[in-house]
């Protein structure tokens, strides 16, 4: 499925409990594929030029103030860093004038380094002399990355089988509007898919997922990017000549948070995970909500209201992914009190192989099954009190595992979305 990235919520819901803390150590091999998305800048579209590096203890200092240059990426000043893209302190652009008009009507006195202009006139950077066309100016050197001028955009397209990017040849046209994030990720795609979308095993192996991969991440975020969720988008840079960095950050710390919540344990479906009661096992009603909360009654505030979707009662689903450890609970269910008029536990103990009971049982409850079995015989609360699974279809979904019936259900009559 695509990977959505919903960085925020619909609406903020109100929960009983907080969701539970889980350390998660990413192996070397992650680390060092995160850290190499965040210094994969060079890109055939723009292509990064010395001239316009120069050092200051803000970009906009450094753009202003032009005081030093750093061609090879270093030996600023002590409390400066080399920051690139600054094209106002071309010297061939600076001239002198009364004004920033003035000085780009006459292109008179140029002043390359800054001084030497007649009296009551200034040097001006950037200017229009010398120059087919302006540079922008100041902290704006955006042209080229995703403003007009041609360049396409992802706004331009309403959903991935729109899309004129195509994964078999790697070609690109102008996705983003900022090619640099495209490119970077274009150069990553295998190493994104072999070395970084990685799940661990019941065997402590980490191997490629077989949910997340690259062609489903790349087509959210496009559409988080064009369309996004509620007004919000995902911000990938394109307002100055280095923002494409701000942007690959960005896109790292919602992977390294997606690595946690879901990709390690190649999961759409939310787990059971909670053992409850005497015996600490695993209650089928986990499906409600775990950690005493209910998913089902999650409110959006009275201006978000439009985005919740009624609770049905009848509505019945089985997850598509649970865990497949030795044991492991089935999948999260729902459905009405007719079809499951009390509900139990997982006993995660039981072998269900057993080829010698009579009859002969077999781990069918799902495909991988290698033990445990679901006990309906007795009703086995959840920690909030449930013992039957009605109305409770709003389990964690997605790479961010987001819960409630505010997030799934989009237009009129609704539509729900699973991704």
């Amino acid at each position: 499925g695509h990977i959505i990235l919903i960085l925020l919520s619909a609406c903020r819901h109100k929960t009983q409990n907080p969701k539970p803390t889980r350390t998660v150590t990413m192996s070397r091999k992650q680390t060092f594929i995160l850290l190499t998305l965040l210094s994969l800048q060079t890109t055939t579209s723009q292509t990064p030029n010395p001239d316009n590096w120069w050092c200051g203890p803000t970009y906009t200092e450094a753009s202003t103030q032009c005081s030093q240059s750093c061609k090879t990426g270093a030996g600023c000043p002590v409390g400066t860093v080399c920051f690139s893209g600054i094209t106002s302190c071309s010297t061939s652009a600076r001239y002198c004038g009364k004004d920033s008009d003035d000085a780009n009507a006459r292109c008179g006195t140029p002043c390359p380094s800054g001084r030497g202009c007649p009296q009551g006139e200034a040097c001006f950077l950037d200017t229009k002399c010398d120059s087919d066309t302006p540079s922008g100016g100041g902290g704006d050197t955006g042209g080229s990355l995703g403003s007009d001028g041609g360049s396409s955009s992802w706004s331009s397209f309403a959903s991935p089988s729109s899309s004129s990017w195509s994964s078999s040849s790697n070609n690109i046209n102008g996705l983003t509007g900022i090619p640099a994030i495209e490119e970077t990720f274009l150069q990553m795609k295998d190493k994104i898919n072999n070395e970084l979308f990685l799940y661990e095993t019941p065997m402590m192996q980490w191997i490629p997922s077989t949910v997340y991969r690259f062609d489903g991440f790349f087509d959210g975020l496009q559409i988080m990017h064009s369309q996004g969720v509620a007004g919000k988008k995902i911000y990938l840079g394109g307002d100055c000549a280095h923002c494409h960095m701000y942007g690959l950050v960005n896109v790292a710390a919602f992977l390294a948070q997606a690595m946690k919540e879901t990709i390690r344990y190649d999961a759409c479906d939310e787990n059971s995970w909670d053992r409850v009661g005497a015996d600490l096992m695993y209650p089928v009603a986990n499906a409600c909500g775990q950690l005493g909360q209910s998913y089902q009654d999650y409110q959006c505030s009275e201006e978000e209201r439009h985005m919740e979707c009624e609770v049905d009662p009848q509505m019945t689903i089985t997850a598509v992914t649970n865990a497949k450890w030795w044991g492991a609970p089935g999948p999260l269910q729902c459905g009405p009190k007719s079809l499951y008029p009390q509900t139990g536990h997982w006993d995660y103990m039981y072998a269900c192989n057993d080829i010698w009971a009579n009859p002969p049982e077999t781990c069918d409850a799902y495909e991988g099954q290698t033990g445990g079995k679901a006990m309906n015989d007795a009703a086995y609360p959840n920690a909030a009190g449930r013992t039957d699974v009605e109305g409770c279809c709003w389990w964690g979904r997605g790479v961010i595992q987001t819960s409630g019936e505010q997030v799934y259900c989009f237009g009129n009559p609704p539509t729900y979305k699973y991704y």
